[in-house]
């Protein structure tokens, strides 16, 4: 790794990025290998024995039924496809493209003042330099921060797999891959993404290697068990708009209920065979309210 000589400058970026490198240099982790077989994977720290119930951090969705589990599923996809337009709309990629260019403008003119004689360079100017790129720094945060369409589609492959009854939820990459299309590096970014937006959380779950008393990681990882902690983790208004978009499924549920409860006798035994999951759709009424509160999904 070089390092500056005494009169350069590192703008507050490029040092977070050095020391992210540095740090992964010395701890080892700067190359990651397979999850599996020789060379595996190191597991991260925070990673749990499937053995251990961290490793099960599942809930029930809603009620468990399958009424209730398909408006999760629905809600949280089309908060999550406007949370992706609204993130294009306030940061349109034309700005972080100009911001981009602006801010190796501005690094390249911060080097030469650092290289120029004290007396050449203009008082202030470089203080200045290092406010406007903290400012463009936000700017290009934002846009690499944002939903891409892939991740939808991600979030979508990922949630096929949910067993509404207990949360269960454990698709390998390249199962999700499949599903959506993609290679394997698209679904892990995507998933870095989602998570980062408090759509999805995970914690990873991990075997001995059989290596004790040997040379070599003694656990690998096995795969992610993926959970939800919308409220905690996203961002207020994706929650509140989540949220709105739930109460109304839920609601649509809770009248379609009363409508058969309601109904006669006769004509109630006639609609229930005709409307899939209509036990499930009464069940759905109970836990409205609490469904709403919660809203681990």
């Amino acid at each position: 790794m070089s390092h500056p000589s005494s009169t350069e400058t590192y703008s507050a970026r490029q040092i977070a990025q050095l020391t992210k490198k540095a740090t992964a240099h010395l701890t080892g982790t700067a190359t990651r290998g397979p999850d599996h077989g020789e060379g595996r994977r190191v597991p991260h720290r925070d990673s749990f024995d499937v053995a251990d119930p961290r490793a099960r951090p599942w809930a029930r969705i809603g009620d468990g039924s399958v009424g209730q589990g398909i408006a999760h599923i629905e809600a949280l996809l089309q908060a999550a496809e406007q949370w992706y337009h609204q993130g294009w709309r306030e940061t349109p990629a034309a700005d972080v493209r100009a911001a981009r260019s602006k801010h190796a403008e501005l690094e390249a003119e911060l080097e030469t003042l650092a290289a120029a004689s004290p007396a050449d360079v203009p008082p202030g100017r470089p203080a200045t330099i290092r406010q406007e790129l903290c400012v463009l720094e936000k700017v290009i945060d934002r846009g690499d921060r944002r939903l891409r369409r892939i991740d939808v589609s991600v979030l979508k492959a990922l949630l096929q797999h949910l067993d509404f009854a207990s949360g269960r939820l454990i698709p390998e990459h390249e199962t999700i891959a499949d599903v959506a299309g993609c290679h394997v590096n698209s679904v892990k970014a995507s998933l870095r993404r989602l998570k980062d937006h408090g759509l999805i959380s995970w914690v990873r779950r991990t075997i001995r290697t059989g290596n004790e008393h040997e040379r070599g990681p003694q656990r690998e990882q096995t795969s992610n068990a993926y959970h939800f902690e919308h409220r905690q983790k996203m961002p207020s208004r994706l929650w509140h708009r989540y949220a709105q978009i739930l109460a109304r499924k839920l609601s649509r549920i809770g009248r379609a209920v009363a409508a058969l409860t309601n109904a006669p006798a006769a004509s109630l035994s006639a609609a229930v065979p005709a409307m899939p999951g209509a036990s499930e759709l009464r069940s759905a009424v109970a836990s409205l309210g609490s469904s709403i509160h919660n809203a681990r999904t």
